[in-house]
């Protein structure tokens, strides 16, 4: 049995397709039942589940030969569900639980290394990943850069759409390399098939470096209009984590974030060689598909 948190995310649902396609037993645990029926028609086991409560966690572990760890508390911004409460303490008591029932295995998704600033989302996600190392689970640590989907489609594609618009914070200049959340499931599915395998970090990318403006620039191609363009200045956003971080754990995640993107040098590397393992996919495909009414998990 696959035990997948974060099943009704961008990639955990992809995840859960491609290892029910292969005739392989998933329970798909998220905070969202009604988000998971396609995985339930499809002969999934659907388990409700929070990171911030530990209740369930015992009887979701039972019978789990692995742990696909896809769920994450950054997107939406909330005062409850944040990353340290979410891709910390929650996830560290899940991987205890899961030490004491016997796991095989544990694939953990969590973000590439940064070449500007560390931020507290990374050191959340590096504490993490120690924790794992400790635990003497048998593990594949994946380190993705900036999802297509969430980047791309939701937060520029779907506003400009819907709306024709689009607000970018600072100038949407800096150089990203972007990675598709089907690439990342085949590499999540591939870590899954040897149980054996020897414990591994692996940085994971894509194929190409563009920077927002220019992936916005793809999509306004793609959709046949303009985008009325907004810039949240990095002065503001200096500010308004000044001022509601303190209060709001996600904005503050968030937040900091958006600071350490927009104030990376420009010298500052992004070349996708550096990476361990690279996806195929380019922005360019995962827009023509989205626009086109492709939004299966592919």
């Amino acid at each position: 049995m696959h035990l997948i948190l974060g099943a009704s995310g961008q990639l955990g649902s992809r995840v859960a397709h491609r290892l029910l396609d292969a005739g392989e037993p998933v329970r798909a645990v998220t905070r969202h039942p009604q988000r998971v029926e396609a995985l339930a028609t499809r002969g999934a086991e659907v388990i409700q589940g929070d990171l911030l409560e530990r209740d369930w966690m015992p009887a979701a572990l039972n019978g789990a030969r692995s742990v696909v760890l896809a769920a994450h508390g950054l997107v939406p911004p909330s005062r409850k569900n944040h990353p340290d409460a979410v891709d910390g303490t929650g996830t560290r008591h899940l991987l205890d639980q899961a030490s004491r029932n016997g796991v095989e295995r544990v694939v953990h998704v969590s973000v590439a290394g940064g070449k500007g600033p560390e931020t507290s989302f990374m050191k959340v996600k590096r504490q993490t990943e120690g924790h794992l190392r400790a635990s003497g689970l048998p593990h594949t640590i994946l380190r993705p850069t900036v999802f297509m989907e969430n980047h791309a489609l939701v937060l520029m594609g779907e506003p400009l759409r819907d709306k024709g618009s689009v607000t970018l914070f600072g100038r949407g200049a800096t150089p990203l390399n972007w990675i598709s959340a089907g690439d990342v499931a085949d590499r999540v599915v591939e870590a899954l098939g040897d149980m054996d395998a020897p414990d591994a970090t692996v940085e994971i990318g894509g194929p190409e470096v563009l920077s927002r403006l220019e992936v916005l620039a793809l999509l306004e191609e793609a959709l046949g209009r303009s985008a009325k363009r907004r810039h949240a200045p990095v002065a503001v956003v200096r500010i308004l984590k000044g001022v509601v971080g303190p209060f709001h754990p996600g904005m503050r995640h968030l937040l900091e974030l958006v600071l350490a993107e927009e104030t990376r040098p420009d010298s500052v590397p992004v070349d996708p060689t550096r990476f361990q393992w690279i996806g195929p996919t380019r922005v360019a495909e995962v827009v023509e598909r989205w626009v086109h009414g492709d939004r299966s998990a592919a």
